[in-house]
């Protein structure tokens, strides 16, 4: 009777289980039209959106990891937190998008795009980020757009133990992707023939233009310059 009983358990147990790995594959899905955005049209979408221009600099990168993250799929829904082109938890779709994640999955990709683009500029005001952000490489990697944009995806608390444990190894989430590793195929996935363009208001020289020749490399002889100031003038 009590072999029976056991049996009986593990066979319900077991049914349990299986009932609830159904309803969590069944929770996975599509909203609207499947899309397959190239990495192109989401650097197009990146570059039209109220991102910091700083970020927009290098958004080649992120037109990769918008293909990352749903294959350029806007109306895809992971079954458990996130959904769209950049994968959005509900929490922040309902917070920068003002709708729930059916909605958002329908929306456009400029639509999506902008609601990532304020979540972003958000983010970026975090102490990790700027951290981040005033490096030029951490553990050999570029700090660029992506890897910010990555820093921010995978969560600022996340990205602060990366950085204080000063490798990219610092923080890999379940399945074991770092931050660095979200960032190499972001650049990886992007379009090979889209072009960076300079970064706005980025300190390239002196008086922030960027300039090809070190200043007065060749400099006028004093006779022959247009301005000519005695010492009892200064």
């Amino acid at each position: 009777m009590r072999t029976r009983l056991v049996s009986l358990l593990l066979a319900f147990v077991f049914y349990a289980g299986f009932l609830w790995l159904g309803a969590e594959q069944a929770t996975a899905g599509q909203y609207c039209e499947r899309t397959n955005y190239s990495a192109q049209d989401i650097t197009d979408a990146v570059r039209n959106s109220p991102l910091r221009d700083d970020l927009k600099g290098t958004s080649c990168s992120l037109g990769g990891l918008g293909r990352f993250e749903s294959g350029g799929n806007k109306g895809n829904y992971n079954g458990s937190c996130c959904t769209g082109i950049f994968q959005l938890n509900n929490a922040n779709v309902q917070k920068y998008a003002g709708t729930d994640r059916a909605g958002y999955g329908c929306m456009s990709l400029q639509d999506q795009v902008d609601s990532w683009a304020r979540l972003t500029n958000d983010g970026y005001n975090s102490p990790a980020v700027r951290h981040l952000a005033s490096m030029s490489t951490f553990d050999g990697q570029k700090v660029d757009a992506s890897l910010i944009a990555a820093c921010i995806q995978l969560g600022t608390g996340n990205c602060q133990k990366m950085l204080n444990s000063g490798k990219c190894s610092g923080f890999a989430d379940i399945n074991g992707t770092t931050i660095c590793k979200m960032a190499n195929n972001a650049r990886a996935m992007g379009d090979p023939n889209c072009q960076d363009g300079q970064v706005v208001c980025g300190p390239s020289g002196p008086g922030d233009f960027p300039t090809t020749t070190g200043i007065a490399a060749n400099p006028p002889t004093a006779s022959s310059a247009s301005i000519i100031v005695n010492p009892t003038d200064v």
